[in-house]
């Protein structure tokens, strides 16, 4: 069972002036995500499995962006990471932009420069994302000397360094082990300390806990809030479990069905969901204070991308809907950094 959210979070600390500032509040943001579409081709057709995506990610912040499995965060990831499986999927419009640049248009060459050295990505299953047939420290040391000019001495104590850093038992000999030699908790660190080897600017992390038990989550999860505050680094962290959100996020923004739907500080997202979807999510939630035994599920399912509704993508499984919800579509509206994309919200 994930951990409860009340035991993970405090709301005051989020909202401290001066733990704003040191996020970061008030200045430029690190990456502007602008008006993302991103679609895939089927044979019956090009569908939009991330639509209209707009986010910023502030410095020193950490944005949780969560929705159920398949509403397009990993793809909002790999669009903005350019590591699309292109074709079938790519970027049909917006912006990514980052440092003054839209890195959508930049050409690869340029891009490979940017990914790992200023933004850097942990992907979803560290035993798939690592190769069997390199080492540790194969692999850490081709990505050092790959955008640094030292020697493979110098590129060994800079892996090292940072796998004692990320917490890896006796770093210095599982740099020569295989992925294979490793237990799934001491994999993700090997991803943590490769993706922050060359300190970069903003950290991407996809699921980063998934398939680790409750000790080894919570293990995780420190270290990288510990890393991302001690290297005043900016951090998007893709998640399906809102205990994750409560433990770590400055900010949220839900996703459904490949839109954004609702975005909020932690604190004040927690306190007062405005979207149906975001309340029924929370409502799922397991609560130690909670009267009630039973859970609230969800009624339905997530459309496919081929068979979107007409009006507000949520409107088949909403209990407020309104007629207007089944036609129109919401647009997405945003003001001092709360968004919202609904017709009817609701109190909760």
């Amino acid at each position: 069972m994930s951990p409860d959210p009340a035991m993970n979070s405090d709301p005051a600390m989020n909202s401290d002036p001066t733990a704003a500032a040191a996020n970061g509040a008030g200045r430029a943001p690190v990456l502007s995500v602008r008006n993302l579409h991103t679609a895939v081709a089927t044979p019956d057709g090009s569908f939009d499995v991330v639509r209209d995506v707009s986010f910023d990610i502030n410095p020193n912040e950490v944005l949780c962006l969560v929705g159920e499995s398949g509403c397009g965060k990993t793809i909002t990831a790999l669009s903005i990471m350019r590591l699309l499986p292109t074709p079938p999927v790519r970027i049909t419009s917006g912006e990514v932009v980052f440092d003054g640049t839209d890195l959508t248009q930049l050409p690869e060459r340029r891009v490979r420069d940017v990914r790992s050295e200023r933004i850097s990505m942990i992907f979803q299953d560290p035993l798939t994302s690592l190769d069997p047939v390199f080492t540790v420290g194969q692999v850490m040391t081709e990505v050092i000397r790959t955008h640094r000019d030292v020697t493979k001495a110098a590129a060994r104590e800079m892996s090292v360094d940072i796998l004692r850093a990320v917490g890896l038992p006796a770093p210095a000999e599982r740099f020569d082990s295989y992925p294979h030699e490793l237990s799934g908790g001491m994999r993700q660190r090997v991803m943590i300390a490769t993706a922050l080897v060359l300190d970069p600017e903003i950290l991407i992390a996809d699921e980063p806990t998934t398939a680790l038990d409750v000790t080894v989550q919570a293990q995780i999860l420190e270290r990288l809030r510990s890393e991302q505050q001690g290297r005043h680094m900016s951090m998007l962290l893709i998640t399906h479990d809102l205990a994750v959100v409560a433990s770590i996020a400055d900010r949220v923004a839900v996703m459904y069905a490949g839109e954004i739907v609702e975005e909020a500080p932690v604190d004040e997202l927690f306190a007062d969901p405005r979207h149906p979807y975001t309340q029924g999510l929370l409502r799922a939630l397991p609560h130690v204070s909670r009267k009630r035994r039973e859970l609230v599920p969800i009624a339905g399912l997530v459309p496919p991308a081929q068979m979107m509704p007409p009006g507000c993508r949520f409107a088949p499984r909403c209990p407020h809907a309104l007629e207007r919800c089944w036609d129109e579509h919401p647009a997405y509206e945003k003001n001092h950094g709360v968004g919202l994309r609904c017709f009817n919200p609701q109190p909760f």
